[in-house]
């Protein structure tokens, strides 16, 4: 099997801009909470800037006033530790201790600031995006594989949240040690500093290029790691079956061929960041080359004579070696900004990347939508009147092509409390059907109604809430058996949920276990059997005691006597109910009021067990099969 190539369009390009464009307004709602801290941190910051730059200021001015004074005040019978020179140093010492203290100060508590910082905004970011997943309906779902939701949850996010924690921190501080390491060069010899910027701009400019050039590298990294992430998911859910057919083998060259795509990736990423970085050392080289040969040849010249043009460039007064160190300090000052800026450039190339991937969740236009709907004299959208259900040329397709539909059209009138049976082939559009009823799906064309009315009408979590559902791909949580079946009625008492239980034939399993309803459940439910896990699912489904009942082939892993229990209870327990089983085999549905029958998304028989076998071929031809089948 060929690994997918991934790319990165011109069109990725076009969408991702226009959706970093309309997200622009939901992650200034995350940050907004936090505008007190951020103020907070920025008034730490600024001061700490202050206090470090400072410190090799007044070192500067501790070796021209101090040091290089000091041996001027040295003489038989003079106390040197109270010469101007020494009181001099004394107090710059002191000064420069006193701030260099209270920069470690301001450092620790704006770091704890930053850290609550991006760790609210990440939690905010994240509690969105998967609230927003949970507002999906099938079909947005389909947009998104798991292993790609995973890493946006866990790896974008992250990077984020550092993104974050870098700006708060170096994006507040080290423009300032910039702007005020030029001034102080400046002010000090403005020629040295007409010679520093343009080198500091260009070497800006050149990694700003990089990084931005380097931007669909990381995006396609995050794509990779979906892919690791897949590879990992696919064998873990699988685990039975490939051990099962031997494929160990196969599994791990499929797993080392998106490990590779992902460290080709973040080789050709990381390659540039490097040129980047190897610019960044090169400007700082210089600037620093230029501050230490012209500072000398200022601190030679002007020395010699005053009226050297080198008194000009230093704004008319000599130049002296706590000034050379002064300018050597501010160039160290310079270099680390500049470091930390390339750095968080490199974070923002990835941050930006990560959003990106981020903003096609959360501008995910959601189909169907949990807002609700508005009441009126004749009709309350919270409330099922009752289990009527009508198909009216109700068609569905999955690519948006009425040409091309899954299911439909198809007209059908169900009185509530009937049970109706749908039969087919394997992809006749069985399950397509009735996962309209709940709005799994919208109805592409015609309409679905319940109690008269268009389902599209109810507001959602009324519609589901009295929609009873067992789907193909039964599901158990993590938990105990008690906590899956509250998932139907939260508020459900002992007796509800034994009584729901038993009409599932489930009641003598979970009895036998020792900690009965209390049984602890493993994710997915792989701690039961597949019959078992089913039969607990049909109990979750039941204990609400829906209007509708919707089992679509729930009982597929239970044995013809167990599914016989199951149905007797069912017609004798949840009267009133309207219940449609989808199944495969006739036995389930034989004493259904009404068996539909499907081919290829399309009607082809109606009508009792007696009558299809009468009139539908592709009926007689299923019951023939199954019934040679009991026989040999």
């Amino acid at each position: 099997m060929e690994q997918r190539q991934i790319t990165y369009t011109e069109a990725d390009r076009q969408k991702d801009r226009a959706n970093s464009r309309a997200t622009l307004k939901i992650y200034w709602e995350f940050l907004r909470p936090s505008l007190p801290l951020i103020i907070i941190s920025l008034i730490l910051t600024t001061m700490d800037a202050v206090s470090e730059l400072m410190i090799p200021y007044l070192s500067g001015l501790l070796i021209t006033e101090g040091l290089g004074n000091l041996s001027g005040s040295l003489g038989p019978g003079i106390d040197v530790w109270t010469t101007p020179a020494m009181n001099a140093i004394w107090m710059y010492g002191g000064i420069m201790a006193g701030l260099a203290l209270l920069a470690i100060v301001l450092q620790t508590f704006a770091m704890k600031i930053d850290a609550q910082i991006s760790a609210d905004f990440v939690e905010r970011l994240r509690n969105t995006l998967y609230w927003k997943v949970e507002q999906f309906s099938f079909s947005n779902i389909g947009h998104f594989p798991v292993s790609k939701l995973t890493t946006m949850l866990s790896n974008d996010c992250n990077n984020i949240r550092f993104f974050v924690l870098m700006m708060t921190r170096a994006g507040f501080k080290q423009p300032i040690v910039l702007l005020l390491s030029f001034i102080f060069i400046f002010s000090l010899n403005w020629m040295i500093g007409l010679i520093t910027l343009p080198l500091s701009v260009l070497a800006f400019l050149f990694i700003a290029l990089v990084i931005w050039k380097t931007r669909p590298y990381f995006i396609m990294m995050q794509s990779a790691v979906d892919g690791v992430n897949s590879n990992v998911e696919e064998d873990t859910e699988g685990i039975r079956e490939v051990k099962a057919f031997c494929r160990e083998g196969y599994m791990t060259k499929k797993f080392g061929r998106a490990n590779q795509e992902l460290t080709d990736i973040s080789c050709k990423s990381f390659s540039r960041i490097a040129v980047a970085m190897g610019v960044t050392t090169l400007a700082i080289s210089l600037t620093i080359a230029v501050i230490q040969y012209f500072g000398g040849w200022s601190m030679i010249m002007t020395s010699a004579s005053s009226n050297s043009i080198f008194v000009m460039f230093n704004n008319g007064q000599p130049f002296t070696a706590g000034e050379l160190s002064q300018l050597t300090s501010f160039a160290a000052a310079l270099s680390t900004a500049f470091g930390f800026i390339s750095m968080l450039l490199q974070f923002y190339g990835r941050a930006e990347a990560s959003k990106e991937r981020i903003d096609r969740v959360l501008t995910e236009k959601i189909d169907i939508s949990y807002a609700p709907k508005p009441k009126t004299a004749d009709f309350d959208p919270d409330h099922l009147a009752d289990g009527h259900v009508e198909f009216d040329q109700a068609c569905f397709t999955y690519v948006n092509d009425l040409e091309k539909l899954a299911v439909g059209p198809i007209s059908l009138d169900v009185p509530s409390g009937k049970v109706i049976g749908i039969v087919g082939g394997t992809g006749s559009g069985k399950s397509s059907l009735v996962n309209l009823i709940p709005r799994l799906y919208d109805c592409s064309a015609g309409s679905v109604r319940i109690g008269g009315h268009d389902v599209r009408d109810y507001s959602l979590r009324a519609l589901r809430d009295d929609i009873g559902v067992v789907l193909q791909q039964n599901v158990l949580f993590t938990g105990t058996i008690r906590s899956n079946l509250l998932w139907g009625k939260k508020d459900a008492t002992e007796e509800e949920l034994w009584e729901a239980l038993d009409i599932a034939q489930a009641s003598e399993f979970v009895r036998s276990f020792k900690d009965g309803l209390d049984t602890p459940v493993s994710q997915g439910g792989k701690s039961v059997s597949g019959g078992q896990k089913q039969r607990l699912c049909i109990a979750r489904a039941l204990i609400k005691k829906p209007r509708i009942l919707i089992l679509d082939d729930s009982t597929s892993a239970c044995d013809m006597e167990t599914e016989r229990h199951i149905k007797e209870g069912l017609f004798s327990r949840m009267k009133g109910t309207t219940v449609f089983i989808i199944a495969q085999r006739i036995s389930s549905v034989r004493d259904a009021d009404l068996i539909l029958v499907l081919d290829n998304g399309h009607e082809v028989g109606r009508g009792t067990h007696e009558e299809l076998l009468k009139t539908c071929p592709i009926y007689q031809e299923i019951n023939a099969i199954q019934q040679k089948g009991v026989g040999a």
